[in-house]
């Protein structure tokens, strides 16, 4: 698998995450990382496929935030998504995603008490990215843009950590292969693609101070 083009994208969002954290600062934390793992579900398109045998535990996301305010904040994000046959498993298309996207707190947003979200949140976030898609049917990589949106919930084990479940809709704008890896259309006419991902994972607050904005 050539991952040099996701390198070049890699190296600059690190340089800027590594920057922005030893300029945190306030009366609360604005920092965390994240890691999750999941199941996804191919939408669309479904040619050449049995959607029920592409469902399968074979995602999973790092993410690093961070908070302006209690409110709003921003997210990057690089996610991997393997779709295979399970009867065939050299057939399908692998998919590593790199992404920006905006979040906000919906209980500081619905001024939801803070007796019911001293434990329990709920982050919405929404954003688009690229995706690099490597069909097993071709020996190269294609570059798709994406959009996407969802929400993940909080249950917050302590100050440093979080649970999180996270759901997920990812639409991909210009797809050439199908999620077996088959070329969609002879003359290459590019079709919208979508899929979801449902994943558990961890959350991690980076900082000095007792609270993250998360729970301030």
């Amino acid at each position: 698998m050539n991952l040099s083009p996701l390198r070049t994208y890699l190296f600059p969002l690190f340089l800027f995450f590594t920057f922005s954290l030893f300029s945190q600062n306030g009366e609360y934390n604005r920092w965390s990382a994240e890691v999750s793992t999941g199941i996804h579900v191919p939408l669309a398109p479904n040619d050449g496929i049995s959607r029920k045998k592409y469902i399968a535990f074979k995602q999973f996301q790092l993410s690093g935030r961070y908070m302006f305010s209690d409110k709003f904040g921003v997210k990057g994000h690089y996610g991997f998504n393997r779709f295979a046959n399970p009867d065939d498993t050299e057939i399908g298309i692998s998919l590593n995603r790199l992404g920006l996207e905006g979040v906000a707190n919906v209980g500081r947003l619905l001024n939801v008490s803070y007796r019911l979200r001293e434990r329990l949140g709920l982050l919405i976030h929404v954003g688009g990215g690229i995706t690099f898609a490597q069909p097993a049917t071709i020996s190269g990589t294609e570059h798709i843009g994406n959009i996407m949106v969802g929400l993940t919930g909080q249950i917050k084990l302590s100050e440093s950590f979080a649970f999180i479940g996270d759901l997920s809709y990812i639409t991909n704008l210009k797809q050439h292969y199908a999620y077996n890896g088959a070329l969609l259309d002879p003359n290459f006419e590019s079709v919208s693609g979508s899929f979801v991902t449902v994943s558990i994972g961890i959350m991690y607050y980076l900082g000095e101070n007792k609270y993250h904005a998360d729970w301030y």
